[in-house]
């Protein structure tokens, strides 16, 4: 899958939108991807799944994603490469995890999630790892909104979408008083 065929995914799935919205990092941009719309359709998800999953390199023994909004697409790269998944899940503000997941000390994760916009919760996720005594294999998402410095971690994703983004205070948006939609799962309005 390229670049071009999950874009056309994400539009014909209504994944892809567009108006003044505020993303689970706090900041605020005109377009947003809800990638659940695109992973409601299981054949769409197994594919965009594979097409993750091919991109990996090097071997992995686990896979990591956070819950909510990554949990279809962390089940279906997992199910491509034939290892377990376990998710964690914001509690009190922190990522853990719960319902009895662990992550063996030893072993190689790969980090998942559908859009990575700062990176925030993907590497809260790869410093959970390595307090484990594990290492994280790469870090792989659907779409990269190209705001994270990856630093030693391998980044691979299947669309690189360039969409500006603004600190509330600096939003243009806001400026011209278009109302606001918050569809991530932190925020309820």
């Amino acid at each position: 899958m390229d670049e071009k065929e999950l874009l056309e995914l994400l539009e014909s799935s209504g994944a892809l939108r567009n108006g003044h919205f505020k993303l689970s990092s706090g900041r605020h941009s005109d377009t947003y991807v809800q990638c659940a719309l695109l992973l409601r359709d299981p054949d769409d998800a197994v594919r965009v799944g594979n097409a993750l999953a091919e991109k990996v390199e090097g071997e992995v023994g686990l896979v990591l994603c956070p819950a909510l909004g990554a949990v279809v697409i962390g089940f279906t790269v997992a199910l491509a490469l034939g290892v377990e998944l376990v998710f964690a899940e914001r509690h009190n503000g922190k990522m853990e995890l719960r319902r009895g997941f662990e992550i063996p000390a030893g072993s190689r994760v790969l980090l998942v999630e559908d859009v990575i916009t700062t990176g925030g919760s993907i590497m809260e996720l790869a410093r959970m790892v390595e307090e484990a005594g594990a290492s994280v294999t790469a870090l792989c998402c659907m779409v990269d909104r190209g705001k994270l410095d990856a630093g030693e971690y391998r980044l691979c994703s299947l669309l690189r979408l360039q969409v500006a983004s603004y600190p509330p205070d600096e939003c243009p948006l806001c400026a011209r008083g278009v109302p606001i939609d918050a569809p991530g799962s932190r925020y309820t309005g």
